[in-house]
Formats: structure tokens, C-alpha cells, sequence
């Protein structure tokens, strides 16, 4: 299997991994991350699949991370904890685990093709893939966080970029 095949393996398992959270949850912020992260998964398969049919595949630009960042400021001002259980954040980990394998592969990517416009690409990719890893990992932390932290009115303010 080619990159450009592992690459889009990847990109499928991720849409369907965010797709299956976005149905098994309730919060309507977390049915919109995870609906987005899939949008932008099935985006990244696109690409690929162009690349692979030798056709042009502009990136483009991602879709603003504003939406993302707002349902993080409603979280914290809230008191909800999206009703997860401990088990759903096994899965989470394994979404972490993907991105972190997807930024890998690209940037492996990026060294060893010879195309410049696929070079992009994975460099391209690979960056949005690491804001999706930071994304799992802040909805890890928030999730996780209140079982082993107690906040400290003195140590507790991290502003309002802190979660992206």
C-alpha cells in the first residue's frame, strides 16, 4: 500500500471514528466539533483522492476553527460534562492516537515524495491535522479534568485561547 492509499485509510477511519461520536452524544457542542472534525476527515480523503487520480487537489483553506473555540468557551462556563462516561474516553484516546498517527505519516509523507504539489499537500494537511490533535486532547483534559483537579480561583485562569 502506497502512502497516498495509507493516507486515505486513515482519513476514512477518522470520518467514521467522529461520525460515530457525533450520533453517540447528546451535547449539541459536541455533536458540532465532532461533526466538524468528520467534515474536515472526508475533506482530506477528497484531496487525496484527487492527488491519486493525478488530478489538481487545492487545499484550500480549513473551515474556521471560530465555531470549535466558542463551544469550548460554553463548556467552561458551564458545568456540563457532555455526559461521557470513563469507557467513551478510551475512544477519544484512540481519535488521539489517529491524529498523531495521521501527523506522522504526512510529515513522513512530505520528506519522501517527489511531486512539489503533493509535498504541499501532506505539509498542508499535516498542520490541520495537528490543530485536530489538539482539539481530542483538550476534549480529553476537559473531559477527564474533574475527576482529579480542584480549580484554584488563584491558579485556575488559563484565557480564553487555552483549549486551541
Amino acid at each position: 500500500m502506497d502512502i497516498i492509499d495509507q493516507a486515505m485509510t486513515i482519513e476514512q477511519q477518522g470520518e467514521a471514528l467522529y461520525r460515530s461520536f457525533a450520533n453517540d452524544l447528546s451535547d449539541k457542542g459536541a455533536i458540532y466539533i465532532f461533526s466538524w472534525l468528520a467534515d474536515q476527515e472526508k475533506r482530506h480523503y477528497d484531496i487525496f483522492q484527487k492527488i491519486k487520480q493525478g488530478e489538481a487537489a487545492p487545499i484550500g483553506k480549513s473551515s474556521d476553527l471560530q465555531g470549535v473555540r466558542d463551544v469550548f468557551l460554553d463548556w467552561k462556563d458551564s458545568i456540563s460534562r457532555l455526559g461521557v462516561q470513563f469507557p467513551q474516553i478510551e475512544l477519544y484516546r484512540q481519535a488521539l492516537d489517529v491524529e498523531e498517527k495521521s501527523v506522522r505519516l504526512y510529515e513522513e509523507g512530505a520528506r519522501t515524495v517527489a511531486d512539489e504539489a503533493t509535498r504541499t499537500a501532506f505539509l498542508n494537511i499535516a498542520i490541520e491535522e495537528k490543530a485536530h490533535r489538539q482539539i481530542m486532547k483538550n476534549i480529553i483534559e476537559f473531559v477527564i479534568k474533574p475527576e482529579y483537579w480542584t480549580e484554584n480561583a488563584e491558579f485556575g485562569y488559563r484565557g480564553e485561547d487555552y483549549y486551541l
